[in-house]
């Protein structure tokens, strides 16, 4: 088997990639939090302060069913965002292109036969992205296969069995390179 690409996290096992990314999701949401709670408290940025005359306790009844709400929708979205699929790895064989991935802590395989495949050279619109080359991909597509395999040029040459696996779409990447002014 030949390695095309690698995934997100594609060095860590499912169960630590699920532990990784429900840690980093958490912690992305609660600092946005933060930074909406610290702008309430200081609205205009060059300002003074806000003053609160009539602070009560911090721990109300009110204060901790916010915090609870909050703790719940967080550990929610995390727990989803934990369990969708991510690739690990596109590899190449005699017979099929195949993607394996983790879903949440599962491992699981996804299989595209070469010779009912159809690989197409894709990119993104250039005024999204400051380097367009970073976001070059190969869309690879079966007709009764529900959804493609996707395999990130990331802007450097192709290796020869993608040369040989989509030669008119490689062609395509490598006039796309040409254009960008990158040989």
């Amino acid at each position: 088997m030949v390695l095309l690409d690698n995934g997100f996290l594609s060095s860590f096992d499912c169960g630590h990639r699920m532990g990784a990314i429900f840690l980093s999701s958490f912690l992305m949401q609660m600092a946005i939090v933060a930074s909406f709670s610290a702008s309430v408290r200081r609205p205009n940025r060059y300002g003074p302060g806000v003053e609160m005359l009539d602070e009560g306790p911090f721990f109300t009844r009110r204060r901790i069913a916010v915090w609870a709400v909050w703790c719940i929708v967080f550990t929610i979205v995390s727990g989803v965002s934990t369990l969708l699929r991510t690739p690990t790895a596109v590899l190449l064989d005699q017979t099929s292109i195949v993607e394996t991935s983790c879903t949440g802590p599962f491992v699981s395989e996804y299989r595209l036969d070469r010779s009912k495949v159809d690989i197409t050279f894709g990119h993104e619109s250039e005024w999204l992205t400051k380097r367009p080359l970073e976001t070059t991909y190969l869309a690879i597509t079966q007709t009764d296969k529900p959804r493609p395999i996707f395999i990130h040029l990331k802007g450097r040459p192709g290796p020869k069995e993608l040369q040989d696996l989509a030669p008119a779409a490689m062609a395509e990447y490598a006039r796309y390179r040409s254009s960008q002014w990158f040989r």
